[in-house]
């Protein structure tokens, strides 16, 4: 070992190893030399600091050798917190329930099981309509000198609906943190006594509880801590935030809510509520640390509606983050990506290569958007930066990188050719949740996605090439009314470009030749725009799988018996993104027979207010999904009478103009080139998507009155009459 140490081990953790091994032998002085040895090689491996501590127990303590070893089980505890054997043995030590010295600040916010369990009985119990009621809820948000951060939080319970399945049974930790610790978990029975859990790690290897069988009345009450992996605020660190929502839906109630943060003053975790204020809010300094507390003792419970915005736009949301606002989150990003978009030798040579042979500034801007949307494969996977992009360099040598990946990329390339473009940082419509970015005195980077900007007249042109089959156009749907964050010029959270239902959606032309049996001869040619077309790009591409993807998203919905040829044309590449797709199809029983009549719908079978608008009454704003708004379907059905037959009198068209939110537009009409065939044109268009609870009624008997004009049938009888 000693010869090891003098130069046959090469990394900490064979030395590390060797150590170990000497002091299972029970040679312990020699194993304290050597764990001396590694506090100077490797102070920061737990393991190091706790093998020294347990040498020097093995020899005669005295008061100065106990002092010592508690301080090397501490900075052991510091290093790896959510190691059990360290804080039992400080505990032991210590003689107490706690670990001495400066083990948690945070302990001292922990209240007891009884305080809690007053809450219930002090509280009127309702639990006819609830799955559990939460009685208590504390987060305490501690940064500790060494600018790791730990939470710790402790809540309770009581159940109101009791577990039915195995898998009920089971509640994963609802940590935040890279590392996690239970520091308490129990059941309170209805009776008075009490039981324990079991704890295991689920497939993240987190910690999460198994709970006996549960009653109506039980209470369960869980605290736990955890920490981030590493310090906070260092270059390439990721940002440290975190969401506390001091509400909760009626069907899961919440009594009380409390947050505590507390910050060195010189390093503050800065603190904002949106979407309302706390009860109480208590603000002091001491000793060199800024404690914020806020309590809510009545939170709001809001209902539980489809559609309803994110609970973060609706309810008071505590919102911590370690920048006080974008100018400062933004030069902690420049500096950590500082020279990533300057172009080297192998990406001046590669947009070289991609614009060879073209001569404008679009055609170029095309080619190289083109190559980073379909040579660049999306996989979301993190930097050796953690939460950074990765380098242009490291996607051209993987052919692999997500968002902001391509992103960086793309304005690396057109950088190489002297186009210039800058970063935009994005919270998508998938996300939603505007309030928070929008938040003052704190700035939270809640973002999802990545784009590229080339400034310009008219707000200049943005330039999302993530997935394979993005191209040159209108902006994908969720990126459309979105917020982000320029990475240069006015530090401020922006409102993307708002698009419009002619930017997404579908032209469709069909042609129904009707059999007298009922069944039918197809045809099919759809343009499509927008996100219509990027859907059609990603499925259709494959000639093997076109029928299937025709089959199943452009004319099941509307017919249910169809089968689609296998042959069906397509094409990707039109002007703005556009895509066209051509098909056939039959049907054995597209009409249905009523007495002597064939009868046809104009129609999909579900009704659109039963999808969107199922609520005579909201209390909550409704929001429209990206895929629904803003979007236009347009679509022209001509339909062809079998020999012999003829029309009935046709069924009225019309239009609803609904103003912002959209319209609609239907017209029936003989086919004046053939008399045995009539045109039907239908328009549906959706704009506004966000509807308010004022707004909800009109808007509801809109959509109801579309669904009114839209579900029409027409009808078909023998030329000779009944």
């Amino acid at each position: 070992a000693q010869r090891a140490f003098a130069g046959g081990v090469t990394d900490a953790t064979e030395a590390l190893a060797v150590a170990q091994t000497i002091a299972r032998t029970g040679a312990h002085a020699e194993a304290f030399a050597l764990f001396s040895q590694l506090t100077r090689w490797a102070p920061n491996r737990a393991p190091v600091w706790a093998g020294l501590a347990q040498e020097m127990s093995a020899a005669p303590a005295d008061a100065t050798a106990e002092t010592v070893i508690a301080a090397a089980l501490r900075r052991a505890r510091e290093l790896d917190p959510t190691e059990a054997r360290y804080r039992a043995e400080l505990a032991l030590r210590a003689k107490a329930s706690q670990p001495d010295g400066e083990a948690h600040d945070d302990d001292k916010y922990v209240v007891t099981s009884q305080s809690i369990l007053a809450r219930r009985a002090t509280s009127a119990a309702n639990l006819a309509d609830v799955q559990d009621r939460q009685l208590y809820w504390l987060r305490a948000v501690v940064m500790h000198p060494d600018r790791r951060v730990s939470e710790m939080v402790q809540y309770a319970r009581e159940i109101a609906i009791p577990p039915r399945t195995e898998d009920e049974l089971f509640e994963n930790i609802p940590a935040e943190g890279d590392q996690t610790e239970i520091l308490r978990a129990r059941v309170h029975r209805k009776d008075g006594g009490e039981a324990f859990p079991v704890e295991e790690a689920n497939d993240n290897a987190q910690p999460r509880i198994r709970w006996p069988d549960l009653v109506t009345g039980d209470v369960v009450e869980v605290a736990f801590r955890s920490w981030t992996a590493g310090p906070v605020g260092g270059r390439g660190d990721p940002p440290f935030y975190r969401l506390d929502y001091a509400a909760a839906l009626s069907t899961h109630p919440l009594l009380y809510n409390e947050d505590v943060v507390e910050s060195p003053t010189d390093r503050p975790i800065f603190t904002e509520v949106v979407n309302g204020k706390a009860e109480r809010k208590e603000e002091k300094d001491e000793n060199g640390r800024h404690v914020v507390r806020y309590v809510w003792e009545h939170p709001p419970n809001v209902p539980d509606e489809p559609m309803a915005p994110p609970t973060s736009e609706i309810v008071p949301v505590l919102l911590m983050s370690t920048f006080r606002d974008w100018t400062a989150f933004r030069a902690w990003y420049a500096d950590a990506v500082q020279g990533f978009t300057e172009p080297d030798a192998q990406v001046r040579e590669l947009a070289a290569k991609l614009t060879k042979g073209k001569a404008t500034r679009d055609e170029k801007l095309r080619a190289m958007f083109d190559f980073v949307a379909d040579d660049i494969r999306y996989v979301n996977y993190v930097s050796g930066e953690w939460w950074l992009p990765n380098r242009p360099q490291q996607l051209l040598a993987r052919r692999e990188g997500d968002c902001d990946d391509k992103a960086i990329l793309l304005i690396t390339l057109l950088k190489a050719v002297g186009i210039d473009a800058k970063e935009v940082m994005v919270q998508t419509r998938q996300t939603n949740q505007p309030s928070i970015v929008r938040a003052k005195g704190v700035a939270v980077p809640l973002f999802d996605h990545g784009i590229a900007w080339l400034p310009g007249p008219g707000g200049g042109t943005y330039l999302d090439a993530t997935s394979p089959q993005s191209r040159l156009g209108p902006l994908p749907s969720m990126d459309a009314r979105a917020v982000a964050l320029h990475l240069d010029g006015p530090a401020e959270i922006v409102a993307l470009p708002a698009s419009t239902p002619d930017d997404h959606g579908i032209d469709s032309t069909w042609t129904l030749k009707l059999a007298p049996g009922g069944g039918a001869e197809l045809e099919g040619d759809e343009h499509a725009l927008g996100d219509e077309a990027f859907f059609m790009r990603s499925y259709l591409t494959e000639p093997g799988a076109r029928a299937q993807w025709v089959e199943d998203h452009l004319v099941g919905p509307w017919f249910a018996t169809v089968e689609v040829e296998k042959k069906v044309e397509f094409r990707g590449d039109l002007p703005r993104g556009g895509a066209d797709v051509k098909w056939r199809a039959r049907s054995d029983g597209l009409a249905r027979h009523e007495g002597p009549e064939l009868v046809l719908p104009l129609s999909p079978s579900q009704t659109t207010a039963s999808q969107i608008a199922p609520l005579v009454k909201r209390t909550l704003p409704l929001w429209l999904p990206s895929s629904m708004a803003p979007r236009k379907e347009s679509r022209t059905i001509r339909v062809v009478a079998p020999k012999g037959w003829r029309f009935e009198p046709l069924p009225q068209g019309g239009d609803e103009n609904g103003g912002a939110f959209g319209r609609a537009h239907l017209d029936i009409a003989p086919d004046p080139r053939d008399p045995q065939a009539l045109v039907v044109k239908r328009t549906m268009v959706f704009d506004q998507s966000v509807i308010s609870v004022e707004e909800y009624p009109r808007w509801r008997a809109w959509v109801q009155r579309v669904d009114s004009l839209m579900h029409k049938a027409v009808r078909l009888e023998p030329a000779g009459g009944r």
